[in-house]
């Protein structure tokens, strides 16, 4: 083998040894971003979530601005009364996060405890 032959083998082993994973790092990496985008996307489209609706309340209909005696103004805010297909408390988890305070003590959440 003469010295170009040589060089030319060597720079071959390299990029397969170095360059090549980088390569497959990178195209991966940019696969991953990909599907997060659009994962992201769909899940500001409403059309992916875990959110399964229900129709359960409490058995004997009442709603939660109604035990509370709420402001019909500040009901227009309240994720409980937007999305009256599922309980009240299960909306508000939903939309905030975490479980509201008062909760746990209102006959409405003790009423749908498997929803918990």
């Amino acid at each position: 083998m003469n010295t170009s032959q040589a060089t030319l083998t060597m720079i071959l082993l390299f990029a397969l040894r170095c360059l090549l994973p980088l390569v497959l790092m990178l195209g991966i990496g940019y696969a991953m971003n990909w599907m997060v985008d659009r994962w992201e996307m769909e899940a500001e489209e409403g059309g992916a979530g875990t959110v399964v609706a229900t129709n359960i309340v409490a058995n004997n209909g009442d709603r939660c601005w109604e035990i509370k005696k709420c402001d019909p103004e500040l009901r227009k805010d309240c994720p409980g009364f937007k999305n009256q297909m599922i309980p009240c408390w299960l909306a508000r988890t939903q939309a905030e996060g975490t479980l509201p305070e008062g909760c746990p003590t209102c006959p409405l959440y003790e009423a749908n405890p498997s929803l918990a």
